[in-house]
C-alpha cells in the first residue's frame, strides 16, 4: 500500500513514509481487513466511512504525535522508537475501529502500553547483569528527554547473544557509576 494520497490529512505523513519502509511494516498491513469504519469528523475525514488503512494510518499517525508531543529528543531518534515499539502485541489499538476523538483516553492508554512493552521486557532482562530500576512511563520519558542520545535503546531487542554490547549503553543512559 504505497499510494499515500488519501492519507494526505496525516500530520505524520513523512514520519509514516520512513517507518512503512521497514521491512516488518507489511506484516501489520497484511492484518487488516478491508472494512469501512464510521468517523464523525468531517474536518479531518471529508465522508462518514474511511477505509481501516485509513483508520489503521489515522491511529498510527495519532501514537507518533502521542509521543511527539512526550519526546523532545531529534526526529530521527522518534522514527527509531516508533519503529520499534509498533510490533508487540499492543499494536492492536493501531487496528482499533473506535474513532480516536470519540476516546483519546483509551487511545493513550494503550499507546503507553504498546510503548513501555519492549522497555519493560529488557530492564527484567538486563536486570539479570545489572541492576536498573523499572521506570514508570512519565520517568522513563523524563529520562529519555533528559539523555537524548541512544534512547532508542530502551526499546531494542536486547537477549543473551547482545548484552555486552547493550550494558554500557544503559549505564550511560541510567546514569550508573
Amino acid at each position: 500500500m504505497n499510494d499515500f494520497k488519501k492519507y494526505i490529512y496525516l500530520n505524520n505523513l513523512s514520519d509514516i513514509i520512513t517507518i512503512s519502509k521497514d521491512e516488518k511494516f507489511d506484516t501489520l498491513l497484511n492484518k487488516l481487513d478491508d472494512v469501512k469504519v464510521k468517523v464523525s469528523s468531517h474536518l479531518i475525514h471529508d465522508k462518514n466511512n474511511i477505509s481501516s488503512y485509513e483508520q489503521f494510518f489515522f491511529n498510527l499517525d495519532n501514537y507518533i504525535t502521542f509521543l511527539k508531543n512526550h519526546l523532545f529528543i531529534n526526529q530521527f531518534e522518534i522514527r527509531i522508537i516508533v519503529t520499534l515499539t509498533i510490533y508487540n502485541k499492543y499494536n492492536k489499538i493501531l487496528y482499533d475501529k473506535d474513532y480516536y476523538y470519540k476516546n483519546i483516553k483509551k487511545y493513550e492508554d494503550s499507546f503507553i502500553k504498546m510503548f513501555m512493552y519492549s522497555y519493560i521486557r529488557n530492564i527484567s532482562f538486563i536486570n539479570k547483569y545489572i541492576y536498573i530500576k523499572k521506570r514508570s512511563f512519565e520517568e522513563l520519558i523524563d529520562n529519555i528527554n533528559k539523555s537524548k542520545k541512544r534512547s532508542y535503546s530502551y526499546f531494542e531487542n536486547i537477549n543473551s547473544k547482545n548484552i555486552t554490547f547493550y550494558i554500557p549503553i544503559f549505564e550511560k543512559l541510567e546514569d550508573i557509576n
